[in-house]
């Protein structure tokens, strides 16, 4: 588990605080205050087929590391196909968007 604010921790396989989102969930490995405003990192398992609209995201830029199965990642007027073992950087005030293919996935949220 994770210690006081600004401190070194360790999470085993499973571990994080747990987000049930309804038909998916993520787990919560590292907030801006446990890591002094550095970044957040999250774990997301995600459905067939899910995917939030275009959006954007004000003063923060947002990084996906896909563990398992496939996102379809909608960047800047473009699509890319991103199977495991992608990574995706979107600046801030960017447009974006993801789609997971057609098998559950998997992936790290910076």
């Amino acid at each position: 588990m994770t210690g006081a604010v600004g401190e070194g921790y360790v999470l085993q396989p499973g571990e994080g605080r747990l987000i049930d989102l309804g038909g998916f969930s993520m787990s919560v490995k590292a907030t801006d205050d446990e890591t002094n405003g550095m970044f957040t990192l999250l774990e997301a398992d995600e459905p067939p087929d899910f995917g939030p609209p275009l959006h954007i995201h004000h003063g923060i830029a947002e990084a996906f590391y896909v563990l398992e199965g496939e996102y379809l990642i909608f960047l800047d007027g473009s699509e890319f196909r991103c199977p495991a073992g992608s990574f995706i950087f979107i600046p801030a005030e960017t447009p974006h968007g993801f789609k997971v293919s057609h098998v559950a996935s998997r992936k790290l949220n910076l």
